[in-house]
């Protein structure tokens, strides 16, 4: 599978989603909920585009170069076009790929019980995080933090079940 990059216009509409959510749930009182809808549906979109392969890795690269790369382009103008060096692989195992499967799992029965405000919450969240995962520094920062406990937990998942 060939890598996707991530441009400087998808760049800047990720960064501007995640601004705009994080503003709206501040001045709607700073509920917890909120929060946690964002921050997990970050977490599914980072760990979705960090996946190596597989359908999850797939449907992210897909969302960040369909969707945000050209919405990104058309609102930034001349120049935004312009494609990002592209991401190291981030090191994520069999394992890794089943914790973020079980979290998406966890995010779409969520989604199912929240209202419309946490459900654009999610979306704006997993949005952002796809296309954020595709950023060279942001999927360092991650091959380094996340990817290690998303691979031993899914690795835990795995022996539970062996």
């Amino acid at each position: 599978m060939t890598a996707a990059q991530l441009s400087l216009g998808g760049l800047a509409l990720a960064v501007a989603i995640l601004v705009f959510t994080a503003v709206r749930w501040w001045r709607r009182g700073r509920e917890l909920p909120g929060v946690a809808a964002l921050v997990g549906g970050l977490l599914v979109g980072l760990l979705s585009a960090l996946c190596t392969g597989g359908l999850l890795g797939v449907a992210a690269r897909r969302l960040t170069t369909e969707a945000t790369n050209p919405l990104g382009n058309r609102l930034g103008g001349t120049g935004s076009d312009q494609l990002l060096p592209q991401a190291a692989p981030a090191g994520m195992s069999a394992g890794g790929g089943v914790a973020t499967t079980v979290l998406l799992v966890l995010l779409v029965l969520a989604w199912r019980c929240c209202d419309q405000q946490l459900r654009r919450q999610l979306t704006a969240g997993i949005v952002s995080g796809s296309a954020l995962g595709l950023a060279g520094g942001i999927s360092g920062l991650a091959a380094t933090t996340l990817i290690p406990a998303a691979n031993h937990l899914g690795d835990q998942i795995l022996a539970a079940l062996y």
